[in-house]
């Protein structure tokens, strides 16, 4: 889904199946992953030459890969990196082959959001405990718009609670209206846009939402997002006894 060139191809059914999927009704028991050993050899290029082959540290190559990583890094299942992945490795996978390692430096912004996403998933800031557990909901679907939100979520409440946003379109998004599994002020953490990344992202201007109690998606509060291109945004709520709660 993140290789296609045309947006209008993308199904976005396909996207929720990857998401919710899962064995013997436990989504741990499954490994989720954009590049493998398999998936990067015998004919097959990683996912930033697979979305260009000429230009494979461009713009859209950088976008569209790490909008699969950090769709890895919120599903519920156990993440796997291919190696190099995190700096943009590009070509096909060869084991007579060693890595650019001059890349590390050339896309530090690269891996610097790869370490993000680890941090949130280990959920080492105590804010994002909801990306350790098993709970999925996929309350917002749109085919056309191309964008997807999840709930992730282990106990629920403030601290648990995720709400993870996903745009596969070249389009951006303001005032976009999608709900919330409660009301008050969702912090954004996470927004793959960021200029810190790659000088080629356009540091898109997304904030936190503030979700009033109106039911929409299925859900009891709603708040309006704006989102990037080929965007991930990554929401939550402070725990209660939280410094910034406090204050």
């Amino acid at each position: 889904m993140i290789t296609q060139i045309d947006d209008d191809s993308r199904c976005m059914a396909k996207i929720y199946g990857a998401l919710t999927h899962s064995y013997n009704h436990s989504p741990m028991q499954r490994v989720i992953y954009t590049e493998s050993h398999d998936e990067v050899a015998n004919g097959k290029a990683r996912v930033p030459a697979e979305i260009d082959d000429d230009a494979s540290e461009s713009y859209f190559p950088q976008k569209r890969s790490t909008l699969g990583a950090a769709l890895v890094f919120t599903a519920a299942g156990i993440p796997m990196l291919f190696q190099g992945q995190e700096f943009l490795q590009g070509g096909w996978f060869k084991d007579t082959e060693e890595l650019d390692w001059e890349n590390r430096t050339t896309f530090r912004g690269i891996v610097w959001l790869y370490a993000d996403l680890i941090r949130l998933r280990l959920n080492k800031m105590g804010i994002t405990r909801g990306l350790t557990g098993n709970g999925t909901h996929v309350f917002h679907l749109n085919q056309k718009d191309k964008v997807i939100a999840f709930h992730r979520y282990l106990d629920r409440g403030p601290g648990d609670d995720v709400v993870v946003v996903a745009n596969f379109s070249h389009q951006s998004w303001h005032d976009y209206r999608i709900g919330f599994p409660a009301q008050g002020n969702w912090k954004l953490r996470f927004n793959s846009d960021w200029s810190g990344y790659s000088d080629l992202f356009g540091d898109f201007l997304s904030t936190d939402a503030h979700a009033e109690l109106a039911s929409y998606d299925g859900l009891q509060a709603s708040a309006n997002i704006a989102i990037a291109p080929y965007g991930v945004l990554i929401y939550s709520q402070d725990p209660p006894d939280s410094d910034s709660e406090a204050e």
